[in-house]
């Protein structure tokens, strides 16, 4: 404000009065009309040359009055002068300390923001962006008093200091016109309130990508908008687990998120050509042309793996794949022969060294070595939906947990997790397989090494690491496998940033989800016969529905991320492929304690006792048909376990022909009683049938209760049979038919009437009206 008054007033008015002044004096009063000031603008000249102290000497007074004059005008200006340049000097000064304090407001659009209070991850997210997002398009967002990138070679980046969850910081960092933003907080609800105003601010517009820890959260992401959210635990503790489950398997997910191999998965907008063709003829034509491997179509920002063989692909659609490295126009010499080195896949020559494929022990305990209440909860947690059958050992400084799993044997060992004392006490050299998992590199690198010298390098030691490069130290003591979660998470949001579905496929082939597709490894028999790398593809995806991605060398342990089509396969080999979950017994639900975060309605004793019948007809007898009569009767007793069995059973064809109709059903229908694992199911059904979003929200249809009120039971009876008639009458039933079906049902209240209502759909007959 005093700037612009001096500037636009107090100066104008100054020079006007002076050149006025001296016009006067000099030209009318003196009557001199050869004076140099005989015009109003060049005493308008003087004056500024005179006020800003420059004095050119071609004007100057001859009169006393004149040279009177003159020294106020000079003294007045030097003054006048000097405080503009104070002020001027100020601003800059403001100017240049808000903008390394992060207080200026930026004028900036199409930017990249990064909203975090740790450096470390900021560091970790912009080393994965730095070939695709120009630096002078990034902005940082920190609450740190100075910029949270000084010490590195991001301190010149624009940043903008204060809560990101402030709406006046955001506006300051131009959030309404950022196209991504990065989030993590160590406290998730800083996190999700970032997300929540990014989302309001740019009206959905802005991608934005978290990380947060804590399963109960990720719904609360998903609520608020937030386009892909990530718990590094979900990632990194399956991946340890995969680790001795299906070797190998680790080490391809690693190189292809990191495409440290020339390899990238890249979300692409399917070809006019290809629109129509099956999954199995567009794996043809893209591994044989290209050197592309699809792994997965995108429909409606559902990410559908590995489908069917015969599965159609339709318009619209997106697909997911693994292809030669992208080439920013701007490459290097070395990115650019990484692209032609491999033209449509790894040859001999590319294939690289993979650190955990050593023998595991068949006999022995596995031990988890940690002071990470978390990483043991999750590790614990994940080894009971695997029906781990071995003993586990938990050896750390935390008390015991107030839940274990049921279904594990768990031995817990209190005290320090490192000691000589410690691992003597929990028979490690008994042990077959050890996840170390320490907040300290130094304390991860002590556990390997006392571990393998107790055991000679007989146990399987497994352990993360925070530190960059420290990996090299850990396989020097002898770790089979170790990784680092940063290096998992930060190029899974970046990359799903731009890819879409990207983070949602890495998620669930890592995860063992009875509904999913996961990544397995397979070691090819004696009786296998040699073929080439495309031929073994097509024959695998069309006869058993597997799909290779990746090849291991038996006599070498080499690794292929994405081999040539004319790679041969030998006898021996390792297989990486994706295939459906297993389903199991232990994946049913099967306990009367839920984690949903929605409450359940309490089911009767009978629907109980039903329930658990089925189980014990399922898992020990295998009387699928059986199990799910029990179950069904159930499910229509209100039980919500049975509910998700039954979807379960529909999607695998157990017990009854595969049908994604009524898997689809009893899905929803367990999920609107707050069953999580049904609500997720949901998502991969839904892509099967191609059912729009909007379909998916439709309540079930309810006949009259009032009407119905009134009628007998016999009445409610023909009804139903009536209503069950006309459904049946064209031996299909789509998804809202199979909600009329329901509806009926549900009317009648005799349960030898509902049995037998429910045995003709179940034999698909038509009841006689």
């Amino acid at each position: 404000m005093k700037i612009r008054l001096f500037l636009f007033v107090m100066i104008p008015t100054f020079l006007m009065i002076s050149s006025v002044g001296i016009y006067f004096i000099e030209y009318i009063l003196s009557g001199n009309e050869e004076s140099a000031f005989d015009s109003l603008f060049n005493s308008l000249w003087w004056a500024v040359v005179t006020f800003t102290t420059v004095g050119y000497g071609d004007m100057s007074p001859q009169t006393v009055q004149g040279r009177f004059f003159t020294f106020f005008v000079m003294a007045a200006g030097l003054i006048n002068f000097s405080i503009v340049v104070s002020l001027v000097t100020d601003k800059f000064q403001q100017f240049r300390s808000g903008r390394d304090r992060g207080l200026e407001f930026l004028k900036i659009k199409g930017h990249v923001l990064v909203c975090s209070d740790d450096p470390t991850w900021m560091k970790e997210i912009l080393s994965q962006n730095q070939k695709y997002v120009k630096r002078d398009k990034v902005v940082l967002i920190s609450p740190s008093g100075e910029h949270p990138l000084l010490a590195t070679s991001y301190k010149k980046l624009k940043w903008v200091s204060g809560d990101s969850f402030d709406l006046n910081v955001l506006r300051k960092a131009a959030a309404a016109k950022a196209k991504i933003a990065y989030v993590f907080y160590k406290d998730n609800s800083y996190a999700l309130m970032t997300v929540l105003q990014l989302e309001t601010l740019s009206d959905g517009r802005i991608v934005t990508q978290a990380q947060y820890v804590g399963r109960e959260f990720r719904n609360y992401f998903e609520d608020v908008g937030c386009d892909h959210a990530l718990d590094p635990y979900d990632l990194y503790v399956p991946l340890m687990l995969s680790a001795f489950h299906s070797q190998g398997a680790p080490a391809w997910i690693n190189k292809v998120i990191n495409r440290t191999q020339g390899h990238q998965i890249a979300t692409r907008k399917t070809e006019s050509l290809l629109i129509g063709k099956t999954w199995l003829e567009l794996i043809k034509t893209k591994k044989q042309n290209h050197g592309i491997m699809p792994l997965a179509v995108v429909i409606n920002e559902v990410v559908l793996i590995n489908p069917e063989a015969s599965f159609e692909i339709p318009k619209d659609s997106l697909i997911m794949q693994l292809e030669p490295f992208e080439i920013p126009k701007k490459s290097s010499a070395m990115q650019l022969e990484l692209a032609e080195s491999f033209p449509k896949g790894d040859l001999e020559k590319q294939a690289i060294d993979v650190m955990g494929m050593d023998e595991i022990g068949l006999d022995g305990h596995i031990l988890i070595s940690s002071d990470n209440k978390v990483f043991i909860n999750r590790c614990l947690l994940e080894m009971s939906q695997r029906n781990q059958p071995e003993k586990i050992i938990v050896l750390t400084n935390i008390p015991l947990l107030e839940e274990i799993p049921g279904n594990l044997n768990v031995e817990w060992i209190e005290g320090d997790s490192n000691s000589e004392k410690s691992f003597l006490e929990a028979k490690s050299t008994e042990a077959k397989v050890a996840l170390i998992d320490h907040a300290h590199d130094g304390q991860n690198l002590m556990a390997v090494l006392r571990l393998e010298q107790a055991t000679d390098g007989e146990v399987f030691t497994i352990a993360t690491y925070h530190k960059e490069d420290f990996d090299q130290q850990l396989f020097k003591v002898g770790c089979d496998f170790c990784l680092d979660p940063e290096e998992l998470i930060a190029p899974i949001l970046s990359q799903s940033a731009l890819n879409p579905g990207l983070g949602t496929l890495i998620e669930e082939i890592i995860l063992e989800e009875p509904t999913t597709q996961s990544l397995k490894v397979r070691h090819l028999s004696r009786e296998w016969e040699a073929d080439s790398w495309l031929s073994t593809i097509l024959k695998l995806k069309e006869k058993e529905g597997e799909l290779p991605v990746g090849l291991i060398r038996s006599q070498t342990h080499k690794l292929l991320v994405n081999p040539h089509p004319e790679l041969e396969v030998n006898p021996g080999d390792r297989l990486i492929y994706i295939t459906s979950a297993q389903q199991k017994g232990d994946e049913f639900e099967s306990s009367e304690d839920s984690d949903s975060t929605l409450i359940e309605v309490k089911p009767s004793e009978e629907a109980v006792n039903l329930f658990r019948k089925g189980q014990v007809l399922f898992k020990k007898e295998e009387n699928y048909e059986e199990a799910y009569n029990c179950f069904h009767q159930a499910a229509i007793l209100n039980h919500t376990r049975a509910k998700y069995n039954l979807g379960l059973m529909n999607f695998n064809g157990k017990g009854v022909p595969k049908n994604l109709d009524e898997s689809y059903h009893w899905f929803r229908e367990a999920a609107k009683d707050g069953n999580e694992k049904a609500r997720k199911a949901l998502k991969s059904t839904r892509a099967l049938q191609n059912i729009t979003t909007n379909t998916l929200e439709h309540e079930i249809p309810e006949f009259d209760t009032e009407l119905m009120g009134r009628l007998t039971e016999d009445q409610r009876f023909w009804f139903a049979g009536a209503v069950v008639a006309m459904v049946m009458a064209d031996e299909h039933i789509d998804l809202h038919e199979r909600s009329f079906l329901h509806s009926a049902i549900r009317i009648v209240r005799d349960k030898r009437k509902i049995q037998e209502l429910e045995e003709y759909i179940l034999r698909w007959q038509t009841p006689p009206i």
